[in-house]
């Protein structure tokens, strides 16, 4: 190897200015996942209001990356006067991973590291990064590269490379009993085209949920997102349709192909038809679905209390999932974290990563 090829350059650019480029080197990547599609990310620029950025680390004809948005602090709308202009930097909803053309761990760790002095230099202060449960090698590379890496929680899947039989009995008693109920309603199952009203009809479903669950306002997502989401060469819209043939529940998959996983994204369902157990139905065709497909793990992920009892009806899988941080400024985080306590003194003290974004719409 020659000198030119041993010095490691760093790049940080939009997205959208540089569509082709992140698709050729996505290309070369070694492996990747739904979540690193360009379609996808661009969907996820609508959600988050601000740019993707790429991060690339480029030694001779090796490169790993990561994708990302720097989220500005002092835009939050309840933040206390800061003395500077601050950001925060947070990997895209809802799994990240670094990728490569190499199986060079040290290029990945390279590249956090490089990243690192970016942030010092340009006042970003924090780091938030969701790590795929499926990419375990991750754990052990933030770790070397100074990040605080926390198990974060246990998340359900199903192991479809059972038979159908077994995949029945492993579900919770309940489950099969709704979904008995549910067949006996006569609910149907489709993977929907990707049409513009069935984007809509989605969406209304979905919203309409959030605002009975008071979630937060980022998990609303607006309707560029949605048209964004379900265009993703990856991802597939399937609806539960009641015996009028209204659309009752719905779901967007998230499918990887090449290791064989589909993730559950976002699903909904009207509460109006509660009774016809129109969500146990549509887990359980998918289920089957993916089973038909091809695919070896169906991943429900985590959530909630209750979201995550409903989603352990269906299987005794497990797979850990971490979260990664890093303080890049800790004085500075420390004191954007205090004003924000001074001005909300009723949740000091609460869990939560930042801290100050704790209360964001």
């Amino acid at each position: 190897m020659n000198k030119q090829e041993s010095v490691t350059k760093f790049e940080v650019w939009d997205l959208k200015d540089n569509i082709e480029r992140y698709k050729l080197l996505l290309a070369q990547c070694n492996e990747i996942s739904p979540y690193h599609e360009c379609e996808y990310l661009l969907a996820e620029e609508k959600a988050e209001n601000y740019p993707v950025k790429v991060f690339v680390s480029i030694k001779g004809n090796e490169f790993a990356l990561i994708t990302g948005v720097i989220r500005c602090i002092n835009d939050l709308s309840y933040m206390p006067k800061l003395d500077d202009i601050y950001y925060d930097f947070i990997t895209p909803h809802e799994y990240a991973a670094i990728i490569s053309n190499s199986d060079e761990i040290n290029m990945q760790m390279e590249l956090l590291l490089q990243m690192n002095h970016y942030f010092e230099c340009n006042n970003v202060v924090f780091q938030f990064h969701r790590l795929n449960p499926y990419y375990e090698q991750l754990q052990n590379i933030y770790k070397s590269a100074g990040y605080e890496v926390v198990h974060s929680n246990y998340q359900v899947y199903v192991d479809l490379v059972q038979t159908i039989e077994e995949l029945w009995k492993q579900y919770k008693p309940s489950v099969r009993r709704n979904i008995r109920r549910a067949e006996k309603e006569l609910l149907s199952f489709e993977i929907a085209e990707k049409s513009e009203e069935n984007v809509k009809c989605f969406m209304i479903i979905y919203q309409k949920a959030m605002e009975i669950l008071e979630a937060k306002k980022f998990l609303y997502f607006n309707y560029d997102y949605f048209i964004n989401l379900v265009n993703c060469e990856d991802s597939r819209l399937v609806f539960v349709r009641n015996k009028q043939g209204k659309v009752i529940a719905a779901s967007v998959l998230l499918l990887d192909k090449k290791r064989e996983i589909a993730y559950y994204h976002l699903g909904c369902f009207d509460r109006d038809y509660t009774l016809e157990r129109p969500m146990n139905y549509l887990i359980h065709s998918i289920v089957m679905w993916c089973k038909n497909e091809g695919f070896k793990k169906f991943h429900l992920a985590g959530g909630r209390e209750n979201l995550h009892r409903f989603k352990a009806g269906y299987s005794e899988k497990r797979v850990d999932y971490y979260i990664a941080s890093k303080r890049n400024l800790p004085d500075q985080y420390e004191e954007i974290c205090c004003r924000w306590e001074r001005k909300f003194m009723d949740l000091k003290g609460e869990s939560f990563y930042p801290l100050y974004r704790y209360n964001e719409e």
